[in-house]
């Protein structure tokens, strides 16, 4: 996805695409809004920038092989994270289900999604055994990357498990 593709956010597009001038990316960000807003999006262009290999002035050239594999949610250094529901335990159970929901609208909500999972009456959530995932996955060095990226759609249902993010966060590898 490119920032052209945002809609809104002019000066928060403006911001990133200037860190990523300055070469001044922080090791986590928080890209928050009510749902349908465009924080999903925004995160999305964001990770397609950083690992650009032809950026252009304002935004992602979108069409070298790292933009092309990012906007099919397929690159090996773009991770993902959303609720999942049981028996499922970890995201990349049903990545097939959330790149084709994301193709379907980046503008995703949590309601679509779990309609998306056929989930009925389940509650979605981030399991301690994703979080785990998360941390050794982190600790990988990038595979065709300038930068590993981690993206965590949904962090308000990680629960306690949050806490065993919180060492990553606070001091990364």
């Amino acid at each position: 996805m490119k920032f052209s593709e945002v809609v809104g956010h002019d000066s928060l597009k403006q911001h990133l695409v200037q860190s990523v001038k300055e070469q001044r990316i922080a090791h986590a960000q928080l890209f928050l809004g009510k749902e349908g807003s465009g924080a999903l999006p925004l995160a999305l262009a964001y990770a397609t920038l950083v690992n650009c290999e032809q950026p252009e002035e304002t935004d992602s050239c979108g069409v070298c092989n790292s933009c092309r594999k990012i906007a099919h949610y397929m690159h090996a250094d773009l991770h993902f994270t959303f609720p999942t529901i049981s028996p499922h335990k970890q995201s990349r159970e049903l990545i097939e289900i959330w790149r084709k929901s994301l193709k379907a609208s980046p503008y995703l909500t949590y309601k679509h999604w779990l309609t998306d999972l056929e989930a009925e009456n389940k509650q979605g959530n981030i399991t301690a055994d994703e979080v785990k995932d998360i941390v050794k996955r982190l600790a990988l060095k990038t595979v065709e990357g300038k930068y590993k990226i981690q993206l965590i759609w949904g962090a308000e249902f990680l629960g306690k498990e949050g806490n065993m993010l919180l060492k990553i966060l606070e001091e990364p590898p």
